[in-house]
């Protein structure tokens, strides 16, 4: 499955409680690991990373200008795409 970024605005999530090293490991590294999401129309489902989503929302809610800025990783489960050679791991690792 490929990997793409889509602005968190398009995805739609359950916002959830975290805990706080999460939202400091979201703002120092960013996302180790895509979002899956199962596409609607022209926007997107959350399936799996509510609480990592909810960390992104509460960073940009904190500082607008984050240096990640607004586009997520994530994995479409839904489109038919079943290509699996995309390795997001040699990118980022923590």
């Amino acid at each position: 499955m490929r990997i793409m970024k889509i602005d968190i605005s398009q995805i739609e999530f359950n916002y959830q409680k975290y805990p706080q090293t999460l939202y400091q490991s979201v703002l120092r590294i960013g996302f180790s690991f895509p979002i899956s999401v199962n596409q609607e129309n022209q926007h997107y489902i959350c399936v799996d990373g509510h609480k990592r989503l909810s960390a992104l929302a509460d960073i940009l809610k904190d500082n607008p200008q984050y240096s990640r800025g607004t586009l997520v990783p994530v994995i479409i489960k839904n489109n038919g795409n079943v290509r699996s050679n995309d390795c997001w791991r040699g990118r980022n690792t923590h």
